[in-house]
């Protein structure tokens, strides 16, 4: 099957989980580890058997709200994307894969959000904020394929504030929970930013390609209207065996086997 969006031809590529594909544009930011592992860790955060309201906010193509979809039947999820190019294959990505009546997607900023998201109030937020401050720097200074993916990689179309101010807003108080990972140098700066906008940090994981390695990723949640929540950092992640390829068995568990990790 061959689709054409602004006459590149895109590939559906096996994701690997419940048969799912996902259409890639070269333009476009593209599914990473970091996509994986928010999925995996939104999906922790989800009562199994109960119906769950989801919202990510900057999607992209859609392969985070897809591979969170496979792991949580019960979720029905809203993604936003700023990009009309990355909102169209997300677009084509859920028509592929039939998914019409559990994905939705918004071609909008995520600061002018449109009513029938601003009417609810979600019990999973997630997110992966561009990693890097647009204030600070070049989009030069780090290496990108074309606009499209410089505007997901920096800030300069939504600062990390904006994207957690709008997460909080968003959250289910009382028991919703907010998910996102995050350069793991810019942590200090998001719990600072959730303690303005009264989200609490419950869980904190670092994740590293090894034992060795200092870590690459953090993924954080938070809970909303919880201000005496029990705060936890979990196990570091590692991917790799020290000294070798092969995933580590955590690893493995997390990429491979069906969804059984909560962290509520």
């Amino acid at each position: 099957m061959m689709v054409n969006i602004e006459g590149e031809n895109i590939v559906p590529e096996d994701l690997g989980r419940d048969g799912l594909m996902l259409l890639q544009h070269k333009n476009c930011y593209k599914l990473d580890t970091a996509s994986v592992l928010l999925a995996w860790f939104a999906a922790s955060f989800v009562r199994k058997g109960k119906p769950c309201e989801m919202l990510e906010l900057g999607s992209g193509t859609g392969g985070v709200s897809l591979l969170t979809s496979a792991r949580c039947k019960n979720a029905h999820i809203d993604g936003v994307e700023l990009v009309e190019l990355a909102y169209k294959v997300f677009c084509e990505n859920i028509k592929l894969n039939g998914l019409e009546e559990r994905i939705f997607a918004y071609n909008c900023d995520l600061r002018e959000l449109p009513t029938e998201i601003k009417n609810k109030a979600y019990d999973v937020v997630f997110m992966n904020p561009p990693f890097y401050d647009g204030t600070k720097g070049s989009v030069t200074d780090v290496a990108v394929k074309s606009e499209h993916e410089a505007l997901a990689r920096f800030s300069e179309q939504g600062m990390l504030e904006d994207f957690i101010r709008v997460q909080s807003l968003r959250t289910r108080t009382s028991g919703g929970y907010a998910v996102m990972c995050i350069s793991p140098d810019r942590v200090p700066e998001c719990f600072s930013l959730y303690e303005k906008y009264k989200i609490t940090p419950v869980r904190l994981l670092t994740v590293h390609a090894n034992s060795s390695k200092t870590a690459f990723l953090a993924l954080i949640a938070g809970k909303k209207g919880a201000p005496n929540a029990e705060f936890k950092a979990l196990a570091p992640l590692f991917i790799n065996e020290e000294g070798s390829s092969s995933l580590t068995k955590r690893a493995l568990h997390i990429y491979e086997e069906e969804q059984d990790d909560c962290f509520i």
